[in-house]
């Protein structure tokens, strides 16, 4: 017995010293928000939504509040980057102007620095706040004005549109995805309400289909199940593919992913005490960020999604960059598996 243990410890040795040689110095995330109710409804057969159109509803927020626990434990807990209680010179959290992506945010902190971790008023251990919550800041800027973390916005929708026009329509399996499609156009306006004269506007209708299928609610008279997969199946294909050529990629998502090599760069030399930052976006910020890193996603991102990118510093000096997508390594083209020196994340910027 004691025999295994010794060969268990030196075979295990080499981990085990590696695991103690870096340090995670920083990291950002780029979250999706959470669930939502659909941004249109179906002409011929809307549903009340509570919380209205386009909102963050409760299971959002608790998709939101477990990732938020998930990051405590990452963070917090583990790499021991942030600290137990909230600091402001340690964390930095932007959302687009959206009210389901700040309150997705929202609901994610508040589990990052869950009640009883607030302050205390001075002298006394007095909850400053019921039950010791610690607000933290989000900042945003308006919609038309986000290039950052909005990948469609209205200064850029004429380029956008070119862009597409140049590299997506004119890919031969989006002509042929349409020419599939396109006979079923007439009737499936017909029964939803919903007017479809190209591929795109697949795109709302089958997001709306999707999330009234999650909350079981009945489809349109007239519209089969079969309808419902296939429109569904086509929306997901076509808004993947309108990210995948590396020009939309890089007029989308080049401007964050410059952002972040920013971030990375300055923390690699020490600059300042920030350890964290957060985005709080939408799954086409995410689609965007991949595509210009040179890896396009071929499903979208679910819910709640979570792009993390993580710098650590190893006992030489060396920096080390890592980027998971919920958890999965991303593993980017020229760099080793599962991570790349910091060089080789800036020139992707």
């Amino acid at each position: 017995m004691f025999r295994l243990i010794v060969v268990w410890f030196i075979l295990s040795f080499p981990l085990l010293a590696f695991a103690g040689q870096e340090k995670m110095i920083f990291a950002v995330d780029v979250i999706r928000h959470g669930d939502r109710t659909p941004i249109d409804d179906l002409p011929k057969n809307p549903y009340p939504w509570a919380q209205g159109l386009g909102q963050l509803t409760p299971t959002g927020m608790q998709q939101e509040f477990q990732l938020g626990k998930l990051m405590r434990k990452r963070y917090i807990e583990d790499a021991q980057l942030l600290p137990e209680h909230y600091q402001a010179d340690s964390l930095y959290v932007r959302s687009s102007d959206f009210d389901r992506t700040l309150m997705s945010a929202e609901s994610l902190l508040f589990a990052l620095y869950p009640l009883g971790t607030g302050p205390t008023l001075p002298d006394t251990t007095q909850a400053a706040l019921p039950s010791g919550y610690q607000p933290i800041p989000i900042h945003t800027i308006p919609q038309n004005e986000d290039t950052l973390l909005v990948a469609f916005s209205k200064n850029h929708q004429q380029q956008y549109e070119a862009l597409l026009k140049q590299y997506v329509f004119s890919r031969p399996d989006w002509k042929k995805k349409n020419a599939e499609l396109q006979p079923q156009f007439a009737h499936w306006s017909q029964v939803t309400g919903t007017k479809i004269t190209g591929m795109r506007q697949l795109v709302y209708l089958g997001d709306t289909l999707f999330i009234r299928k999650l909350y079981h609610l009945p489809r349109p008279a007239g519209l089969t199940e079969e309808d419902e997969k296939k429109i569904i199946e086509a929306r997901n294909w076509i808004f993947v593919t309108g990210f995948k050529p590396p020009a939309i990629g890089q007029y989308t998502g080049h401007a964050l992913l410059a952002v972040i090599a920013d971030y990375l760069k300055q923390a690699a030399q020490h600059k300042n005490p920030l350890k964290f930052v957060l985005f709080s976006a939408h799954d086409t910020t995410i689609l965007s960020l991949m595509s210009a890193m040179g890896v396009p996603m071929e499903t979208p991102p679910p819910y709640a999604s979570d792009l993390s990118v993580a710098l650590f510093e190893e006992e030489s000096g060396e920096k080390q960059v890592r980027i998971t997508l919920n958890g999965q390594a991303v593993v980017l083209p020229g760099c080793r598996e599962k991570r790349c020196q910091l060089a080789e994340f800036e020139k992707l910027a």
